[in-house]
């Protein structure tokens, strides 16, 4: 399902840093590469047994929406969570579903076709067309190990309001049977991934794990929390 692998150079640096190492136990600082979802497969996205190991509407309630929100699903893919979404804003509320794939995107203008509070983007170099602090929630799945090295975190962090909420939720190395997914060597421990959002301006504490994914709730830091 995951097949391709792109090495970046991070933008911190770290003394003693090894391969598949790095400084904070698998932080974005490291050499290992990010590994990126091939569009060929998004066939598996939408399979329906997703929902039986990481329900969609678990994920979402832990934004706290009440309707009337505009959201972002960073990684959006083929929609599989755009929708729900979507149906959770109502009809005053906004949707951006962001994807760096081409073929993604056009995929998913199918499926929202009808939905007209969602707005798909085409994004380059994670740069997201909002203003800051312009979103209430964002959903990054499955989406870690994909930018490992870039700067999604900071862009989520710029758009992310002062009460806003981000959900990040990604395969958990070491879950035994797990269906799917990069192999271990390529995914963040929980508590890396809890580390790397510390690093780029959250408070984070760590959700009930489902069977094969770890879910970290972050909101920004506030200048109080920052001294």
């Amino acid at each position: 399902m995951f097949v391709r692998t792109v090495t970046r150079t991070a933008s911190r640096e770290c003394s003693g840093a090894t391969h598949f190492r790095g400084c904070h136990d698998g932080g974005m600082s490291d050499d290992r590469p990010a590994y990126k979802f091939d569009p060929a497969q998004a066939d598996n996205l939408d399979a329906a047994e997703r929902d039986s190991y990481l329900p969609a509407d678990r994920l979402i309630d832990e934004l706290g929406l009440r309707g009337g929100e505009t959201v972002v699903d960073y990684g959006a893919g083929t929609g599989y969570l755009t929708l729900p979404l979507a149906a959770a804003v109502g009809d005053s509320g906004r949707v951006l579903a962001v994807d760096e794939s081409e073929p993604m995107i056009e995929r998913l203008r199918e499926t929202v076709a009808e939905w007209s509070v969602v707005e798909p983007l085409l994004i380059a170099e994670n740069r997201v067309p909002v203003e800051d602090a312009a979103v209430t929630g964002i959903l990054a799945v499955n989406l870690l190990h994909e930018v490992r090295g870039e700067e999604a975190l900071a862009e989520m962090r710029r758009m992310l309001a002062a009460d806003g909420r981000l959900i990040v939720a990604d395969w958990r190395p070491g879950a035994v049977d797990r269906p799917s997914g990069p192999p271990d060597e390529h995914l963040y421990t929980p508590d890396a991934a809890a580390e790397e959002l510390r690093r780029s301006g959250f408070t984070v504490r760590e959700s009930r794990r489902p069977p094969y994914h770890y879910v970290l709730v972050a909101t920004p830091v506030t200048r109080s929390e920052s001294g």
